[in-house]
């Protein structure tokens, strides 16, 4: 029973100290995280919070998978849930657009740049993740419920690489927002999707 309450406490302390370097993260950038802040900010000696975490690659690597998982599975949603895709489209960009910048500036620009294995790891779950999509797309234009005439696999590719130049670049928050939702509404409407 005492191993079981040690691993359920274990578990708990790693998620706050996880919650609290992501929120470290947000607010001050990747640079902003210092390892004695955050055992301090825990309430931990700094021994016990590598013990906890491992390296401090460790924790980054559970932050980016953290912000994937908010930022893009979450975000992908609405794919899984509705069958009409014009409502799982401006589903998804709503909340992609009100959540998921900032924390992916985040992930691209620091923690990508600073750990590129990182990036490859992260890289292999959004193109499973993009391929769902894809599939959705691709059957929302079997049953004609947008243009036959498009390449799906093309006008996603395009998303991709629109949502990438504009994340990378030195834009603010809302620059990026806006120009990404003009891009993202024009192939959008190509691919027959009103929105």
């Amino acid at each position: 029973m005492r191993s079981v309450v040690a691993k359920i406490d274990k578990i708990e302390v790693q998620e706050r100290v996880t919650k609290v370097a992501m929120e470290m993260i947000m607010k001050y950038g990747l640079r902003g995280l210092n390892m004695v802040e955050l055992a301090k900010e825990c309430s931990l000696a700094k021994a016990t919070l590598y013990k906890i975490i491992g390296t401090k690659e460790d924790l980054i690597r559970q932050i980016a998978f953290r912000i994937f998982e908010v930022n893009f599975i979450k975000m992908l949603e609405p794919f899984r849930l509705i069958d009409d895709p014009v409502k799982a489209t401006k589903d998804f960009l709503d909340n992609y657009f009100d959540y998921a910048i900032q924390a992916q500036k985040i992930l691209v620009q620091q923690i990508y740049k600073e750990y590129p294995l990182i990036e490859k790891e992260v890289d292999e779950k959004f193109k499973s993740e993009t391929e769902f999509v894809t599939n959705r797309y691709r059957e929302w234009q079997k049953n004609g419920e947008i243009r036959q005439d498009i390449n799906v696999e093309y006008c996603i590719d395009a998303l991709q690489h629109l949502n990438e130049f504009y994340v990378t670049e030195q834009y603010s928050e809302e620059e990026t927002i806006a120009r990404l939702r003009a891009s993202f509404t024009c192939v959008l409407r190509g691919m027959g999707i009103e929105i």
